[in-house]
């Protein structure tokens, strides 16, 4: 029995009433809209449930499904549990995600051949099953069973005996729809037909919990608003892998959002965006531009857009509206003038004499020939160069040492012109801190000798060491506020402290900023994306497991280059006179101060 359901509110209302006074007392009847039910899942949304929404004056609704919630989440997600596939929705908040994927569980839960166990979880338990909250997972279960006809129900289904807290029983089939809250252990033990976490980007434990349920389930499913790009959730979704299927359910899929919506080019035209797949294609183009001229949010907007961002933070439409993983997380770096940084792409040149040509930059390792540095080009390289050096020019390389373990932290250093304050060379890698050293030193060598600030903080000690003994123009962190005649001796390096470290941060902050730098290399531009300030520690630094060893490598480059600013070929000398100065002991004999 193929049975036509209305789409149009009044309609269906009215079409939902007359096939239930029939149904009452026609047994054959019900049958036959259960059997409806079974071969389309849709039938079953909209014609049995209902869903709420307290901003509205009748506030209990009939679930009619837009198009995009059927075919991109309510059938897909479906197809996903068949097929034993992990999947993953990325979401606008109020896009309907919750209620179709819970709608979905009942379907199975009601329908199923086949004895199912479904989990759901999220970051606490009141947001699983708190009775009489509708913002709960179960609470939105339990609201769609009371909406449905007593025939509809499992046989001797009773919600005093089947519905406990945070677990839904079928009687007549076993099924049960379970909750719980986010763990370590989250969901391990017993097989489940399918896992649910709600939220995931929020939750603590999420990398545990994600890896806790793949043995106990062949469809773990992550649905989220982002929180920065640091956590598990951002990670599944930003990774390029067949291990996932991914859905976005942004804003301009939603036909009431999108209405209105136009597209904000760069001379401040507004392009109209005739339908709901020409906006949401406009925007996967233009997702992580900004509108700029004092608007807050993306170029794709809306007439409901616009409204939302008025009464919004940055953070929040980010967050709720533009599925922004960057902006979302507290990044440190001003994100508008972070992407007009332009990332140079490697590139290999016809023979060694060419100059490289502007925004691309060579793999190569320097080699020493008869006393002076040599560039052999290599595509396995352990420098990125993107200027070659240039005679009169001044240059500085700063440097964040790692220990050199395998799956530690990395080395990184950051070469750039005094003059320009670009980035012209970047070592990146996993190194001994003494091979680290030998790098850095031959790389300064090629840049006409400048000096170099490796930090000294750790296993730096070992690299500023090192770098000295080859004969490398080494830079000395002097005490602060050090007296003229004071014995403190300068360290080898630089010192990163609670007062440098937010100093030179800053630095490098306004350079972004205020367009004064090209940082050019790509892990340079990507570390800097994903640095945050972290509301845990108190500090700026790489979101999650991101790395951050360029970060800080450049903002000592900046912080140095301040200090030592490009000065005329006639205060070079002197400039090496101080360093020499600093570098000495004052009164470090058995000599006796002047009369």
């Amino acid at each position: 029995m193929d049975i036509v359901y209305p789409k149009i509110l009044k309609e269906n209302l009215l079409f939902r009433a007359k096939i239930l006074e029939r149904a009452e007392n026609d047994r054959e009847y019900q049958e036959a809209l259960k059997e409806a039910c079974r071969k389309n899942r849709l039938f079953f949304f909209n014609v049995f449930l209902y869903t709420y929404d307290p901003r509205k004056e009748i506030k209990d609704i009939p679930f009619i499904t837009y198009k995009f919630q059927d075919e991109e989440l309510i059938l897909w997600d479906a197809e996903c549990a068949t097929n034993s596939k992990d999947n993953l929705f990325e979401k606008t908040r109020d896009m309907g995600v919750t209620f179709c994927l819970g709608g979905n569980d009942l379907y199975d839960w009601l329908f199923s051949e086949q004895r199912v166990e479904i989990r759901w979880g999220s970051r606490k338990e009141q947001y699983v099953d708190t009775r009489g909250d509708m913002d709960c997972i179960f609470e939105k279960f339990r609201y769609m069973l009371r909406h449905f006809p007593n025939w509809l129900l499992p046989k001797g289904f009773s919600f005093n005996e089947h519905d406990n807290t945070m677990r839904l029983i079928n009687p007549e089939t076993g099924s049960i729809i379970s909750g719980e809250a986010t763990n370590d252990d989250f969901g391990r033990g017993g097989r489940k037909y399918r896992i649910r976490f709600d939220e995931f980007a929020f939750w603590e434990c999420d990398e545990n919990a994600w890896k806790a349920c793949a043995d106990a389930t062949r469809c773990r499913t992550a649905l989220s608003t982002p929180s920065g790009s640091g956590n598990k959730f951002a990670h599944l979704a930003n990774e390029n892998t067949e291990k996932i299927a991914k859905k976005t359910l942004h804003w301009t899929l939603h036909p009431e959002k999108s209405k209105g919506a136009y597209y904000l080019d760069p001379h401040g035209d507004q392009i109209p965006l005739g339908t709901v797949e020409e906006a949401f294609e406009c925007w996967l183009i233009h997702r992580n531009e900004k509108a700029g001229s004092g608007l807050k949010g993306g170029v794709v907007r809306s007439l409901w857009y616009d409204a939302e961002c008025e009464r919004r933070t940055e953070k929040e439409i980010a967050e709720e509206l533009d599925i922004d993983y960057l902006a979302s997380g507290s990044p440190f770096y001003d994100l508008v003038e972070l992407l007009k940084q332009k990332e140079w792409e490697y590139g290999v040149r016809a023979n060694p004499t060419m100059e490289i040509p502007n925004g691309r930059y060579i793999k190569a390792n320097i080699i020493e020939v008869q006393h002076k540095p040599k560039i052999l080009e290599r595509p396995d390289g352990w420098v990125r160069i993107f200027e070659l050096p240039k005679k009169n020019h001044q240059y500085l390389v700063a440097a964040d040492t790692a220990e050199g373990l395998p799956k530690g932290d990395e080395c990184a250093a950051v070469l750039k012109d005094k003059w320009t304050l670009n980035t012209c060379a970047v070592i990146k890698g996993r190194m001994a801190p003494e091979d680290f050293a030998y790098k850095l030193f031959m790389l300064s060598k090629l840049f006409n000798e400048c000096m170099a600030a490796p930090e000294n903080n750790n296993h730096g000690y070992t690299t500023c060491r090192d770098f000295e003994e080859l004969g490398g123009n080494l830079y000395y962190t002097r005490p602060a506020n050090q007296a003229k005649h004071s014995l403190a001796v300068p360290k080898r390096g630089w010192t990163t402290d609670i007062r440098s470290r937010p100093e030179m941060l800053d630095i490098s902050a306004e350079n972004i900023r205020c367009h004064a730098t090209e940082l050019r290399d790509p892990d340079l531009i990507s570390q800097c994306k994903t640095f945050v300030h972290n509301d845990k520690t108190g500090k700026p630094e790489g979101d999650g497991s991101f790395l951050d060893d360029c970060v800080i490598a450049n903002a000592i480059c900046d912080a140095v280059i301040r200090q030592y600013p490009f000065k005329p070929a006639s205060s070079i000398n002197k400039y090496k006179q101080v360093a020499r100065d600093m570098k000495r002991v004052r009164n470090g004999g058995y000599s006796f101060a002047p009369r």
